[in-house]
């Protein structure tokens, strides 16, 4: 083993070394077997990249046989060559060093470093060469992937160099790396990097390098350009409802990561750093446990994954004591979060109370995001609504205006389709495309133009946007400007309306002069069974299990049922179904769709009827001017009233109210009114 300066101090010490290991053995026996998994196969030169944030996942092991070629792309897929020289497997041959004691690991770990630097030499030249292409080197030294690789290489260090097998040679050509990474990534910032997630993913890998790792001759300089860069970054990219501004939950949940662990060093090793660091941070877990869906999992928008975050949620209850964030993680410190925290964080976790948080539904204003609902309970039910702009760098986004997810009783049944490829093919563009999300369409048109994997053209505005939350419903709006483009310009708008807890009212309205196609898109979980009742304009799904969804339409309109696909991580898809409703129309064109989610057993007994309104002058309107409908269930009923002519006055099954959307609950003889929206 190779005496080393460091003098701070990292996440994990060899002091808690027995600890770590008993409790991840103890409590994580399937992380452990996959940690281990992937670091046997890594020394053998086989990869493969199955951990939960592998951003874009691939579950085929690659062999190398002898020479590892470390610009490979398997299957043509370039984001392949970027997952192997992100290099998790190096922090995981660490960890698999103290989980077995084994030697073949540390060995790996040295072999593995020592043939990437000889494949991949740098120079201080070819760096500023490669500015006209935003200092992306080539293949294996790109800026975001060097960063990951550095923190990889960081957390495996901090095991293995107790081997024996780690020399003072071993020991300084690691540091060499250091100070080659350190000196790219202080050099390769643009202004674009700014406003990106790579900014954060980059200068996560030149802070570590700075402040662990003093006895390096720029560490002083890198440190303070790190900070100031967090900074930077935090203010030009956390919104203040709590949203990574490229409204991905995945690159959020990156972001957060790469702050997270800054300032987790930073309080570990007594730095003080910009109080904005620590306030973005801690709005960063709010805007996870926003979006959280009942099950655990993060919503599949804009090229996310279907990836179980409490993890994430349980790093921030330790951290920021936050007894809101326990009640959506685990019941325990996670697999990572031992490793973070060690016994200190464990027992803060324990002891922590889990407590509901302060909101149920919320709408984070600045992403656009709007998320109904019944409570906090795995079984609740659950749907977030995507009223927002596309993300503002317009690089993850999908074209998914007015989109919708719905999850009841611990299951999907509306969903993003995902994102499945970063491959300039059919496929990426299939995913990206308004028509393959729950959405609607004009005349087959999407509702931006598609121009390539990472470019659009006439991106869609929102319009029209509006919220109201309040313990007996949920109101959200919006509409966009897609389709504006066309000869004859269409208004868009949509209405959700969500009768606590039970039920959605969903009002898709058009506007035009002449007449188009007008068609709603709806994508259904995997393994449901899918069926158009043929008498009724109803759908139902049902899981295995007796979960079921009734989509009931209130006017005419033509149903069909199709294939299609279902991507919950990357390079996986699976065929599902899809229903659209159409018709055609001109002047006003609306949709009536009523979501009921329920168990089997369950069975919710309820009547839909159109109401006649009336006006002060006891003149009946028309349905161009309003839509009014009552659900009686049992010995409740509620009547719904959606203007779509602006606010005005309005009599009513024996009542009188003045708004835009109006909302009356009747049982047992007892009324409530609601002006939804003046």
């Amino acid at each position: 083993m190779a005496e080393t300066k460091n003098k701070t101090t990292f996440f994990y010490s060899r002091t808690e070394k027995g600890f770590i290991v008993e409790n991840c053995r103890k409590h994580w026996k399937n992380e452990v077997e996959e940690v281990l998994e992937r670091a046997k196969k890594a020394c053998a030169n086989t990869f493969v990249f199955t951990h939960r944030w592998d951003m874009e996942r691939c579950e085929m092991p690659v062999s190398f046989g002898e020479k590892i070629d470390w610009t490979y792309q398997y299957k043509g897929d370039f984001e392949w060559t970027v997952n192997l020289n992100r290099a998790r497997f190096m922090a995981e041959l660490g960890q698999a060093y103290w989980l077995t004691g084994e030697e073949k690991f540390a060995e790996a770990y040295i072999r593995l470093m020592k043939d990437w630097i000889a494949q991949n030499p740098l120079t201080e030249e070819e760096i500023y060469q490669s500015e006209a292409r935003q200092y992306n080197v080539k293949d294996t030294w790109r800026k975001l992937d060097s960063g990951i690789r550095i923190t990889n290489w960081i957390k495996g260090y901090f095991c293995v160099r107790e081997s024996p097998a780690w020399t003072d040679d071993v020991e300084r050509l690691f540091h060499d790396a250091l100070k080659l990474h350190g000196n790219y990534l202080s050099i390769a910032y643009t202004p674009h990097d700014k406003q990106s997630n790579w900014g954060f993913l980059e200068t996560n890998g030149l802070f570590q390098i700075a402040i662990l790792f003093p006895e390096l001759e720029e560490s002083s300089n890198w440190l303070k350009l790190a900070v100031e860069r967090l900074e930077t970054m935090c203010r030009l990219q956390v919104f203040e409802d709590g949203m990574h501004n490229e409204q991905s939950p995945m690159y959020h949940h990156e972001v957060l990561h790469c702050l997270f662990e800054p300032v987790l060093l930073a309080r570990i090793n007594h730095l003080q750093v910009p109080q904005t660091l620590v306030d973005s941070l801690d709005r960063l877990f709010t805007g996870s446990l926003s979006f959280v869906k009942p099950d655990g999992h993060q919503p599949m928008l804009s090229d996310s994954d279907d990836t179980d975050s409490r993890d994430v949620l349980t790093r921030g209850a330790v951290l920021f004591e936050r007894g809101d964030l326990k009640s959506q993680g685990y019941e325990m410190l996670d697999y990572e979060g031992i490793w973070y925290y060690g016994q200190k964080g464990m027992e803060t976790y324990r002891n922590l109370k889990s407590q509901l948080p302060e909101f149920c539904s919320i709408h984070m204003e600045q992403a656009g995001y709007s998320v109904m609902r019944s409570g906090w309970s795995s079984d609740a039910r659950y749907l977030i609504f995507d009223g927002g702009h596309m993300d503002i760098i317009r690089a993850h986004g999908h074209d998914d205006f007015l989109h919708f997810d719905l999850h009841a009783f611990g299951k999907d049944l509306l969903l993003d389709t995902g994102r499945y490829t970063y491959m300039e093919n059919d496929y990426r563009r299939y995913f990206k495309e308004s028509f393959n999300h729950n959405t609607t369409s004009v005349d087959g048109k999407s509702i931006s133009g598609y121009q390539s994997s990472w470019s659009w053209k006439n991106v869609a505005q929102p319009r029209e946007h509006y919220w109201n939350s309040q313990p007996a419903f949920d109101y959200v709006q919006a509409g966009h400007n897609g389709y504006w483009r066309l000869d004859d310009p269409v208004q868009v708008l949509r209405q959700i309306f969500y009768v606590k807890p039970s039920y959605w009212i969903l009002v898709d309205t058009f506007r035009s002069h002449e007449e188009h196609d007008f068609t709603q898109h709806f994508h259904f979980a995997e393994k449901l069974a899918v069926g158009i009742d043929p008498d009724s304009s109803f759908v139902e799904a049902a899981s295995a299990d007796g979960v079921k969804l009734k989509l009931l339409q209130l006017d005419p309109v033509s149903l069909s049922q199709e294939e299609c696909w279902i991507s919950r991580n990357y390079n996986d898809k699976n065929k599902s179904t899809k229903i659209e409703a159409s018709k055609k129309g001109k002047g006003f064109t609306r949709f009536v769709t009523i979501l009921i989610p329920y168990r089997e057993e369950e069975e919710p007994d309820f009547t839909v009827e159109k109401i006649d309104v009336f006006n002060t002058r006891s003149e009946r309107l028309s349905e161009t001017d309003v839509t009014a409908l009552e659900m009686k269930r049992g010995k409740e009923s509620e009547i719904i009233l959606f203007s779509h002519d602006g606010p005005n006055s309005f009599q009513f099954s024996g009542t009188h109210l003045t708004g835009e959307v109006l909302f009356v609950k009747r049982k047992d003889g007892f009324e409530q009114s609601f002006v939804v929206k003046v």
